[in-house]
């Protein structure tokens, strides 16, 4: 594997590769509760998007070259009120991703958000931390995650939790629809 390892670190120049072994950092695999040798996390901004367990080249190869296409991920990721105001004040359509860093059932989910931010550019976005924003958890009713949090001009907000990656996309999708339609319409206009 390690050889795989440096193969890939030189054919993607873009994604930094760290390796951590066994034993060395082992506050590491229990912070990140790595329970199975090899693990790779794939982190986008300091956020697990993916995961793989698996010890064959050629599936690792494969989600080194997805990850890598995840260069145009387009997450905001809120830090205070401020920021969430900002972005909630200046856009119509947002998805709000309620999310932990340390929750393994985030790390499925994180991927197809990452994916969805790519692929629809009518819509925001925004993906809010509890351990960053645990504020923000408690007034907006998540007590979940993961919660999306789909708002439409402030007037829509709809809520959903224990969703499926199915489920999420077809959601976005039926959203960015709406999106696109009154863009198109305010454009005509």
């Amino acid at each position: 594997m390690n050889s795989t390892f440096t193969k890939l670190s030189k054919k993607h120049p873009n994604i930094k590769f760290v390796q951590v072994v066994e034993g060395e950092l082992k506050n590491i695999f229990q912070l990140y509760n790595v329970s199975k040798i090899p693990t790779f996390r794939f982190l986008y901004d300091g956020d697990v998007v993916s995961e793989c367990t698996s010890g064959n080249p050629k599936f690792v190869t494969r989600r080194v070259q997805k990850f890598g296409e995840l260069a145009n991920i387009k997450i905001h990721k809120c830090k205070d009120e401020q920021s969430l105001n900002e972005l909630i004040t200046n856009n119509n359509f947002l998805v709000v991703y309620f999310g932990s860093e340390k929750s393994k059932q985030s790390i499925p989910i994180s991927s197809t958000f990452a994916e969805l931010s790519r692929n629809h550019s009518k819509v925001k976005f925004i993906y809010i931390d509890q351990d960053v924003m645990p504020e923000t958890f408690n007034k907006s009713g998540v007590w979940k995650i993961p919660t999306f949090m789909f708002l439409c001009d402030l007037d829509d907000i709809r809520m959903y939790d224990d969703i499926s990656s199915d489920d999420l996309i077809k959601k976005v999708e039926e959203f960015s629809k709406q999106a696109e339609a009154v863009s198109e319409q305010a454009e005509a206009n």
